[in-house]
């Protein structure tokens, strides 16, 4: 009994570190933090968008931080689903996301997705090893302009796409840079 107990607090934890490779990803497209990304994948994982984009995990932030992000000011990915399988060093997972994109000129882009994740465990490390993404819906929108009616306290501290954002001030521990 204390083995198999043992065996499933080991899943917990792989599922665990797992999930932090989603969080990771996700905070490092908002808050612009490539060498975060950078650090989810193996050298020689394949990222995989179909017939849109398809190489290396490595080529895939040098794309986006390369000009394609720099056409929105502010973009929030959230992690909605989440199921994996662990067997040995190997996992695999399907995260469902939402992802929302806006131009400056406000154009907003939300679409909804879901990344097929192959994982393994190299050297006592989990990374991504695969990553396939589709897309389930897209909608496209435009921002409501500011309402000066709006409550004053209702107005926030903005949300920045690099390190400026308020959370590396309010949240030390989550510096920029690999999750490692």
């Amino acid at each position: 009994m204390e083995q198999r107990l043992q065996s499933e607090v080991e899943k917990l934890l792989i599922k665990e570190r797992l999930h932090e490779l989603e969080m990771a990803y996700c905070r490092g497209i908002d808050r612009r933090d490539p060498e975060l990304i950078r650090s989810i994948f193996f050298a020689d994982a394949i990222e995989d968008h179909g017939d849109a984009w398809q190489g290396t995990g490595y080529e895939w932030v040098d794309y986006i931080f390369s000009g394609y992000l720099a056409q929105f000011e502010v973009t929030a990915h959230y992690v909605l689903n989440e199921w994996y399988k662990v067997e040995g060093d190997k996992a695999e997972g399907e995260t469902h996301r939402i992802s929302y994109h806006r131009r400056p000129n406000g154009e907003e882009v939300t679409a909804g997705s879901r990344t097929f994740n192959r994982y393994e465990c190299r050297d006592g490390v989990w990374r991504i090893a695969y990553r396939g993404v589709t897309r389930d819906w897209l909608r496209e929108s435009r921002a409501a302009p500011p309402d000066p009616s709006q409550p004053r306290h209702m107005i926030l501290r903005p949300s920045l796409p690099g390190p400026d954002d308020v959370s590396y001030r309010e949240l030390p521990m989550f510096g920029r840079g690999p999750i490692w």
